[in-house]
């Protein structure tokens, strides 16, 4: 029953957070009629490699799961999510480096300082370097933990008699890949960062409609990275909780048993990790669905994609 809820509660709010997000958008969307010709094309071509980008991680994500089920190997389980944000990150930074440049004979320029932090929303950005850096930490401090095989833990009593061990913990075999793919998706959605100021602007588009498309793009695919992010670490410290609840009650002679466990600060380290992990689930559904600010309507109202 707790691993239908774990596997449903997740999955209805991605539902709503979907339905949410789409009436928002839709409501808010400026009518491709009142843009210019090359406002609207630039709109679209971001929708449709937006889209593209959504689909590829969804199909590496399927395809991660699927090797897993088929392999019996839970480190395709544990980067999945890393996995699908560094393709969607991948897809997003082809999208940006192929910005079409203007092709008009006489063509004018404005000199303006453009830099990351211009286009995406401060708080998303901390948000992403906060949950980069927790994974990096939780990786470390899994390796230096976990047993020689790299996937459990185990606590020996102190006389030596009686040893527990669990799995799956994020010893080195499975935090090994997980850093792997998280470097790769942080060096990919920084190049992406650092792409989108560099672009060429959309011909014909005022300043703030320009920054608008810009914002919209940064935000996709930082959202995306670091909900990759906040959801593999919710796996890590829900894996590490359910396995680091070690010791117990053994025999050391006929009639006589004895208890051993670790000590206080494991145990409660422990019980944090196996409830903090579900409830940052939500939290990474809620940043991958946050809507970016786009297009303006009548400069007054905020749009969504």
């Amino acid at each position: 029953m707790f691993a239908g809820l774990a596997l449903g509660l997740p999955l209805l709010l991605s539902l709503v957070l979907v339905a949410v997000a789409t009436a928002l958008a839709v409501h808010h969307r400026v009518p491709a009629a009142e843009l210019t010709a090359p406002v609207a094309g630039a709109r679209r071509r971001g929708d449709a490699w937006s889209a593209l980008a959504a689909a590829a991680a969804l199909g590496t994500a399927a395809a991660c799961v699927a090797g897993a089920r088929w392999a019996h190997d839970e480190r395709l389980v544990a980067v999945f999510p890393l996995t699908a944000a560094a393709v969607h990150a991948a897809v997003a930074l082809t999208a940006e480096a192929t910005w079409p440049r203007p092709t008009a004979r006489v063509r004018g320029a404005r000199l303006l300082v453009r830099s990351v932090r211009d286009g995406v929303p401060a708080g998303l950005l901390g948000g992403a370097l906060a949950a980069g850096l927790l994974l990096a930490a939780v990786c470390a401090l899994g390796s230096a933990l976990g047993a020689p095989d790299g996937r459990s833990v185990e606590w020996r009593s102190p006389d030596g008699v009686a040893v527990w061990s669990a799995a799956t913990f994020p010893g080195h075999a499975l935090a090994a890949p997980v850093a792997a793919a998280g470097l790769a998706v942080a060096v990919l959605t920084a190049a992406v960062l650092h792409r989108v100021p560099a672009r060429p602007a959309v011909p014909g588009a005022d300043e703030g409609t320009d920054a608008a498309l810009r914002r919209v793009a940064a935000h996709r695919v930082l959202r995306t990275s670091t909900a990759a992010a906040v959801l593999t670490l919710a796996g890590l410290l829900f894996a590490a909780g359910v396995s680091g609840q070690l010791g117990g009650t053994y025999q050391v002679a006929e009639g006589a048993w004895r208890t051993s466990e670790p000590a206080l600060g494991w145990r409660v380290a422990a019980d944090a990790a196996l409830w903090t992990g579900p409830l940052l689930v939500p939290v990474a559904l809620a940043v991958l669905f946050r809507p970016a600010r786009g297009l303006r309507r009548h400069r007054a109202t905020a749009g969504a994609a």
